[in-house]
């Protein structure tokens, strides 16, 4: 058993470096090899050349990183039926981690991983995006929303800011910074939702987001009652609420306590299908693909195998 760490040295502003340098004497006593991504050669593109030809054999992958970098291993997992998954997480939202409840002590968390032990299996969402001119596929782990979670995270990833609040500790507050903007700025959507077997078009939306676990965007619980081993997405939708409105229902999404609040909508299927009068934005955990006029969400055959 071979374990194959996987990290891009520049991750979470080098956290991720900082973070292997800590826990590689706890894996003493196992094979491991090292993979470090660069520019040319991606998180993606090592999982893919480690999985592309198993032979029908397991391969033991362990990522360091934030949600976004799991994000980019499993898109690039060819195998999925024959790879074992662990992960360290050291991102700024790490909300895989949370609704997994792992050990937060890096011994533990490591002493799991090593016994290489498949000990459950988590659901795998796919957006189908229509948009731009191009339909592009994307696996994603948390969630995939269009609106308001999108435009926040498309914002945030180029602002000046980020880098310094990283650096300070403080990645988080830059998504709060970007998302007050996105309430005043973002146009409303005319979203048609087909969901659970209905059908229905709800007006002036902005945000609809589709969940794969209960937590995103570094703990917001949108949807609490998602489980990622039960086949199905959950729909949290605003519509119909005001901008100002919108910022005030946050802090109650934080406890999952917003559901009841009128304008939020929720919904559960295996495949959830929008589309909208306005293109707005779309993401899969975090990574934005531009702006979309049709999306598409399923949770795919495939199960990832975890070791943690």
């Amino acid at each position: 058993m071979v374990f194959h760490i996987i990290l891009n040295p520049a991750g979470a502003s080098g956290r991720a470096l900082d973070k292997w340098k800590k826990v590689k004497h706890l894996f003493a006593g196992c094979d491991f090899k090292l993979h470090r991504s660069t520019e040319e050669r991606s998180i993606g593109d090592i999982c893919r050349e480690l999985t592309t030809d198993t032979s029908g054999e397991d391969v033991y992958l362990v990522v360091i990183g934030g949600d976004g970098t799991l994000n980019e291993a499993v898109n690039g997992i060819e195998d999925i039926e024959h790879t074992l998954f662990g992960f360290i997480p050291c991102g700024t939202g790490n909300d895989m981690q949370r609704d997994m409840s792992l050990p937060k002590s890096d011994s533990e968390l490591v002493s799991l991983i090593k016994e290489g032990r498949q000990r459950r299996c988590a659901d795998i969402g796919e957006l189908t995006f229509y948009g731009e001119g191009k339909v592009i596929k994307r696996l994603f782990n948390i969630s995939s929303d269009i609106g308001f979670g999108a435009a926040t995270c498309a914002y945030a990833d180029k602002s000046r800011l980020k880098p310094i609040l990283n650096n300070l500790g403080l990645g988080r507050m830059i998504y709060l910074i970007e998302a007050i903007k996105v309430c005043f700025t973002v146009k409303p959507a005319n979203v048609k939702v087909s969901c659970g077997g209905k059908s229905r078009l709800y007006k002036g939306c902005l945000s609809a987001i589709v969940m794969n676990h209960k937590h995103e965007g570094g703990g917001f619980e949108f949807c609490p009652n998602a489980d990622f081993t039960d086949g199905k997405l959950d729909l949290c939708l605003g519509s119909r609420i005001s901008k100002l409105g919108y910022l005030r229902l946050l802090p109650y999404a934080l406890k999952g306590k917003h559901l009841k609040l009128r304008g939020v909508y929720t919904g559960r299927g295996d495949v959830i299908k929008m589309s909208c009068d306005v293109p707005m934005w779309a993401h899969t955990d975090g990574e934005v693909l531009g702006k979309a006029d049709k999306v598409e969400m399923r949770i795919i055959p495939e199960k990832l195998r975890l070791i943690v």
